[in-house]
This record gives structure tokens, C-alpha cells and sequence, in this order.
């Protein structure tokens, strides 16, 4: 248990360095400073994604919907009431 606690500690401190080294540019590139001997700067391309419209017909089932009517006998029921 203790190894995957520090596993996870060593992972976020890496996480932190890479993310900050990172900056975006004005086309959409991220630039990316790895720690080296002498910092470099990487380019990395990020993907574009593409949507596009599609129609797509779903068969619906025909309900239909009727009234009905019942007849509910309603008990009376009279309250004393002491003086």
C-alpha cells in the first residue's frame, strides 16, 4: 500500500512539472519545455476534430389514447360530535 502511494505522489509531481512547461500558441499548437541539459522547446500537433451532421429516421409506435369512465361508490361517513 505504501509503494502505491508513493507511485502516485511520484506521478502528480511529474504531472506538474510537464503541464508547467506547457503553453498553447495562436494556431492551436501546444508548446511543450522538457527538462533537459538545455531547455528545448517541442512542438506537438493537436488533432482536429471534424463533425458533420446526420439524419437518421427512427420508426415511432402509434398509441392511442381512450377514455374511460367508471362509477366509484363513495362511503358517507357522519362525525358526532360530543357537547
Amino acid at each position: 500500500m505504501k509503494n502505491v502511494l508513493v507511485v502516485h505522489a511520484a506521478v502528480l509531481v511529474l504531472a506538474a512539472g510537464v503541464l508547467g512547461g506547457c503553453k498553447k500558441t495562436s494556431n492551436g499548437d501546444v508548446e511543450v519545455q522538457t527538462p533537459r541539459v538545455t531547455s528545448e522547446t517541442d512542438t506537438v500537433k493537436v488533432p482536429t476534430v471534424e463533425t458533420s451532421k446526420e439524419t437518421v429516421s427512427a420508426v415511432t409506435p402509434k398509441v392511442e389514447v381512450k377514455k374511460e369512465t367508471t362509477s366509484v361508490t363513495v362511503p358517507k361517513v357522519k362525525v358526532k360530535q360530543k357537547p
